[in-house]
């Protein structure tokens, strides 16, 4: 029945409760791989995806009552490299773990989240910034990205493969 189908709805709500959604499809992917699965069936069969976080926008942009692709469970620190001063992580990966995984190292974010359970995606992707000009928005300090389109399969972005992309 119509009515058990929507009971069984994931209703999202963003952090600070002024906005919610409840989605057709709310997906939680554990690896890239599943994601990439989860965009590749959404586009197959014309279904949009939003990718959402931490729900932390507070005007609800992240939301949608189409479909929901969370990225909580896509979130880990793959690798620091303190001699190259970089780290790798999935977009999942919260600000304050990140920061947590640079710490031994004697490294730090040059930009840093006032709430640290900001996902890495969502902090690139708003355009958080730092303050004075010799600060660059925290989109300027990443170097390389894997990005999962639902045309081209998965790309691999920098300024040395898909500039053009990579600086949009």
């Amino acid at each position: 029945p119509a009515d058990a189908a929507d009971d069984e709805r994931h209703t999202v709500v963003n952090w600070s409760g002024t906005h919610a959604a409840t989605p057709r499809a709310y997906l939680e992917p554990e690896s890239v791989y599943d994601v990439e699965q989860a965009v590749a069936l959404a586009h197959a069969c014309g279904r949009r995806l939003r990718v959402v976080g931490a729900a932390l926008s507070p005007n609800g942009a992240g939301l949608s009552d189409d479909g929901m692709l969370c990225m909580c469970n896509v979130n880990r620190v793959l690798e620091v490299d303190a001699a190259a001063r970089t780290v790798r992580v999935e977009a999942g990966a919260r600000v304050a773990d990140v920061v947590a995984a640079l710490a031994p190292h004697g490294l730090t974010l040059a930009n840093y989240a006032s709430i640290n359970e900001q996902q890495m995606g969502g902090f690139v992707q708003a355009g958080a910034h730092g303050t004075g000009a010799a600060l660059p928005p925290v989109e300027d300090q990443v170097v390389a990205m894997r990005l999962v389109t639902p045309g081209r399969g998965t790309i691999e972005l920098s300024r040395a493969r898909e500039p053009a992309l990579f600086d949009l």
